[in-house]
């Protein structure tokens, strides 16, 4: 169980925070893609340069967005833990979207090895940080809550796949609010 005091510079928020991101090796994952994004930008953007102009100042344009676009994710992946107050779960990862979920409405905390199979159901939301690496958890909903996704779509989600560096703080954390 992680306090906010825990977490490298995140203030405010009361109640019980979980970090997700030291474990799973995202922090280096970045960093590594901005140095190459760099590099192959420096390279690339000489080489067009030469070509087209154009085509240069809209490569330039694109990879910087990427670059920005990595670093402030990495950033809101650091400062926004997992959180269990009020009664709610509350998980953000980075600059996906937010859930937020009633404890009374979490039927079941599993195991995510069954998150191959399952990724491509419509009622699953995947919170994982790398697609490729399985989450550590599984959350089963007791009625299915509403989610906007991309562009605007609503889509009812009855299951969660997610990690936390803290497992088992956090699966007693959830199964001791599942026993009241």
């Amino acid at each position: 169980m992680a306090k906010a005091a825990e977490l490298e510079g995140y203030q405010g928020n009361e109640g019980i925070l979980f970090t997700y991101h030291k474990e799973s090796g995202y922090i280096g994952f970045v960093w590594a893609m901005v140095a190459v994004m760099v590099l192959e930008t420096a390279g690339v953007s000489y080489l067009l340069y030469k070509w087209s102009p154009i085509l240069h100042w809209i490569h330039l344009i694109l990879s910087i967005s990427v670059i920005v676009f990595l670093i402030v994710d990495l950033r809101a992946v650091i400062r926004n833990p997992i959180i269990i107050k009020n009664n709610e779960l509350s998980l953000k990862i980075g600059i996906r979207s937010r859930v937020t979920i009633p404890t009374e409405n979490i039927k079941e905390l599993k195991s995510g090895s069954l998150y191959q199979e399952d990724r491509k159901n419509k009622e699953v939301f995947d919170l994982s940080l790398f697609s490729f690496d399985d989450p550590i958890f599984e959350l089963v909903l007791d009625q299915p809550i509403e989610f906007k996704a991309l562009f605007g779509q609503k889509r009812g989600i009855t299951r969660i796949f997610f990690s936390v560096d803290n497992k088992a703080a956090f699966y007693n954390i959830i199964n001791a609010n599942l026993k009241l």
